[in-house]
């Protein structure tokens, strides 16, 4: 034979109080990420971080093109006579892309370290990085036959940015 306990009815204004999510305790963030960011601002940062490494890698890359234009023109035995001019702007853009690139990787780690003013910074990055995405994204697709590999990836580059720009842009929470 099962018992029931008998219990008092709670009062209505002990019930509406418990059941209101204004009186509901605050969940406890077990992230790595400061709790005004959030789990999908910490996830954004990664994401920026991430991106920043890889555009650092095809920053060293574009560099180096710079710096040996000489010798892809050294084995025919000519050098073209402006040599000097062609490895500029692959020197100045691998420079200035391993720039942005250092601040987006930077930005990132201020947001998780909690500095003041880091999300407002690595939310313009992420814009800036995004826009100039779109931008090499419309030049790739100007020229006569566009590399479908090419146009892809910026593509996709530029969606991430653009995602990871709205997500830090959001309010605190």
């Amino acid at each position: 034979m099962v018992t029931k306990k008998v219990s008092k009815p709670l009062p209505r204004l002990e019930r509406r109080g418990r059941a209101s999510a204004l009186n509901a305790p605050r969940r406890r963030v077990h992230a790595l990420a400061p709790e005004h960011v959030g789990e999908l601002g910490s996830i954004a940062a990664l994401a920026i971080a991430v991106l920043g490494l890889a555009m650092l890698i095809l920053a060293l890359a574009v560099i180096v093109t710079g710096l040996t234009m000489a010798s892809r023109y050294s084995a025919g035995g000519q050098l073209p006579p402006n040599i000097d001019q062609l490895g500029r702007l692959p020197l100045l853009g691998g420079i200035g892309l391993a720039v942005l690139a250092l601040a987006l990787i930077g930005g990132p780690l201020a947001l998780l370290a909690d500095l003041r003013g880091a999300r407002l910074a690595t939310t313009l990055l992420a814009l800036l990085a995004g826009i100039l995405s779109v931008g090499a994204l419309l030049l790739v697709i100007q020229r006569p036959p566009p590399d479908p590999i090419v146009v892809s990836a910026l593509g996709i580059v530029a969606l991430l940015f653009g995602a990871c720009a709205l997500l830090l842009a959001r309010p605190g929470r």
